[in-house]
C-alpha cells in the first residue's frame, strides 16, 4: 500500500517533468517550482481576506474607558438593540440603545439615518463620536431584572449604513493546492516508478540456462543506451556461454524498424543485483536492479518466477 501511494506521488511529479525532456535542470526542478506556485495559490484564500479592513471589536466598557485603538474610532459591538422614543442628545435623528452582550449593565446610544430595529442579539458597526447623551428613562426591555444599564454619557456610535461583516477566511480552498504541492514534493524526491526491495525469492527457481531467452522491460543504462524507467524499453535477456561459464546478456530492442543496439554482457567483472517490485500509479511489477561495469538498470518482468530465474545468475543483495 505504501509503495502504491509513493507510486501515485511519483507519477504526478513525472507527468510534470515529461515536457522538459531528459536529464535537464529544468526537468528536475519542474515539480518543485510547480509545488511552490501551488503553495502561493494556497496562501491566497488566507492572505486576500487579510487585506479587507475591519472595525475593532470592542465592548461598551472599552469605549467608556477610552481603550479604542482604531484611529477612526471604527468599532464593532454586539448586544441587544432597543429603539429610543426620544432624542438623548437634543438633536433630531433616529436613536437606539445598545445593551452590551458582554456586560448587560453597560449600554451606549446608537444613531443612524434609518430607525434602528429592535434586536435581542445582533452585531453593529459604526464610528464612535463625542456627544452628550442623556437617557432619562431607559426602556423597560433594556433593563436587567428591572435594573437599568449604565449609559455612556459622553460618546455615541454613528452606525454604518450596513454592518461590516466579520472577516471570513476561505481556508478550505487552500487544502487542494496545498495537498497537491505536498504530493509533488514527495513524488519528486521518491522518483518514478518506485522500486521497493524484497527478500522473498523463489529458491526453487532454476537459473536461466544457455540459449534461453526472457522478454523484459528495462530502464536506466545499458552500455551507451539510456531509457527512463517511467517509459521503459523492451529487451531480451539471454544466457550465452562464456570462457568462465554462462554470461547473462541483455539485448535492447529498437522502438522502430531501425537496427537493434549491440547486446550488452551483464556478467563478467563485478555484478550485483537486488530483487523487489516496481510500483507505478496503477500496478506493481516484479523487478530486478542490476549494477555492473557498464550496466545500471532496472529490469521489469511479467512474473515473479521469471525475475527469480534471472536473479539466480546475479549476486543478489539480501539485506
Amino acid at each position: 500500500m505504501f509503495g502504491r501511494a509513493l507510486g501515485i506521488c511519483g507519477w504526478l511529479a513525472w507527468q510534470v517533468r515529461r515536457p522538459f525532456g531528459r536529464r535537464t535542470g529544468r526537468r528536475r526542478a519542474a515539480p518543485y517550482v510547480l509545488a511552490g506556485l501551488l503553495v502561493l495559490l494556497a496562501a491566497l484564500p488566507i492572505a486576500v481576506p487579510m487585506l479587507d479592513a475591519q472595525p475593532e471589536d470592542v465592548t461598551v466598557q472599552d469605549i467608556s474607558d477610552n481603550l479604542i485603538t482604531e484611529p477612526g474610532g471604527w468599532v464593532r459591538l454586539r448586544g441587544e438593540v432597543v429603539p429610543l422614543p426620544e432624542s438623548p442628545t437634543g438633536e433630531t435623528g433616529e436613536y437606539a440603545l445598545l445593551v452590551d452582550e458582554a456586560d448587560t449593565l453597560q449600554a451606549i446610544v446608537l444613531t443612524a439615518a434609518e430607525p434602528p430595529e429592535t434586536a435581542e442579539s445582533t452585531m453593529v458597526t459604526g464610528h464612535v463620536v463625542p456627544a452628550t447623551a442623556l437617557v432619562e428613562e431607559v426602556p423597560f426591555e433594556a433593563t436587567v431584572f428591572g435594573t437599568p444599564p449604565q449609559v455612556v454619557v459622553d460618546r455615541i456610535v454613528e452606525l454604518d449604513e450596513a454592518a461590516k461583516p466579520e472577516r471570513a477566511t476561505w481556508w478550505p480552498l487552500s487544502m487542494l493546492p496545498l495537498v497537491l504541492a505536498v504530493l509533488l514534493v514527495i513524488g519528486a524526491r521518491a522518483g518514478y516508478p518506485i522500486f521497493r526491495p524484497t527478500t522473498e525469492v523463489d529458491v526453487l527457481s532454476t537459473p536461466l540456462g544457455p540459449g534461453e531467452r526472457l522478454p523484459a522491460a528495462w530502464g536506466g543504462r545499458l552500455g551507451s543506451n539510456e531509457r527512463d524507467l517511467g517509459d521503459p524499453g523492451a529487451a531480451l535477456l539471454v544466457v550465452r556461454p562464456g570462457p568462465k561459464g554462462n554470461v547473462l546478456t541483455a539485448q535492447p530492442l529498437p522502438d522502430d524498424d531501425g537496427p537493434a543496439p549491440q547486446p550488452i554482457a551483464i556478467g563478467g567483472g563485478w555484478t550485483s543485483g537486488r530483487v523487489g517490485f516496481v510500483f507505478t500509479a496503477t500496478e506493481s511489477v516484479p523487478a530486478l536492479v542490476v549494477r555492473a561495469e557498464i550496466v545500471d538498470a532496472t529490469f521489469l518482468f511479467a512474473r515473479t518466477g521469471e525475475r527469480d530465474r534471472v536473479a539466480a545468475l546475479v549476486a543478489v543483495e539480501r539485506g
